[in-house]
């Protein structure tokens, strides 16, 4: 565990100095992280200019949901998004021979390796919007609260990483995967929105089929004091057996791997 957490202080590390020397691409990431910002507060602004509260979510209440929405989607395309987009050229170009040959978890090699620090950014600009939104709404946030918060988030985080990797772990199957990528952005973009503002089929699948509410709606109601601790005890259950489940797929398509590069 400790090798693995010091190789990735490395990956860190090596990612950091990348950006000092692409500050361009800095600039040009905090600025589409911003428009996308705006374009996600637009749709709440116009909702709430015709009536003041939506299945009990007020106007500033959403506006701490796109927020925390920003949060979690600039932590996954900061750590997440560069490694598993990646997945088809290991598999395909014989990439993947030379990281099964390294003294660390493959998985864990393929999942982390690579740092999108410019995103960064976009959790900066999401956590200045959670802060207003919650100050608007006039929420005071007590310890356990926030604690309820950052756990759910947490889950959220590891949730949606399952479920990513999971479709991308196809390609030891369908060997490309290209479109997995477009299709769970598109999905995660429920995210936005309360849980509430969808149907009861449709919030059962966005907690249990593509987890999302953990990411976004739960940590903003614990935050509203609205939350108890059994979802925080259910996103915990689910994250534990949702991290076996991905390995033992992940040791699945290890077996049908046939070396590109052979």
């Amino acid at each position: 565990m400790m090798r693995h957490l010091r190789l990735w202080r490395r990956f860190f590390a090596q990612a950091v100095v990348r950006e000092t020397h692409y500050r361009a691409h800095f600039l040009t990431t905090l600025l589409v992280g911003l428009v996308q910002l705006g374009l996600g507060i637009v749709p709440t602004l116009l909702l709430f200019g015709f009536t003041s509260e939506v299945h009990g979510w007020t106007r500033a209440e959403v506006i701490a949901l796109v927020g925390m929405y920003q949060v979690i989607t600039g932590l996954m395309a900061t750590f997440i998004a560069p490694n598993l987009n990646r997945m088809t050229t290991y598999l395909t170009e014989g990439e993947l021979d030379a990281v099964l040959l390294r003294p660390v978890s493959s998985q864990f090699y393929l999942t982390f390796r690579w740092i999108n620090v410019a995103e960064l950014s976009n959790v900066a600009s999401g956590i200045i919007v959670l802060a207003f939104g919650l100050v608007q709404s006039g929420l005071t946030p007590n310890v356990g609260q926030v604690l309820q918060a950052v756990v759910l988030a947490g889950c959220g985080l590891v949730l949606l990483t399952v479920v990513w990797s999971a479709l991308v772990y196809l390609a030891f199957w369908l060997q490309s995967v290209g479109p997995v990528g477009i299709i769970y952005l598109n999905v995660v973009e429920a995210g936005r929105y309360p849980l509430t503002f969808f149907p009861v089929a449709v919030r059962s699948f966005l907690t249990f089929v593509f987890p999302v509410a953990f990411a976004t709606t739960y940590p903003v109601q614990a935050l509203a004091g609205s939350l108890g601790w059994g979802p925080v005890a259910l996103g915990i259950g689910l994250s534990v057996i949702a991290v076996l489940l991905i390995r033992l797929l992940w040791q699945r398509g290890l077996r049908t791997y046939a070396s590109a590069s052979s």
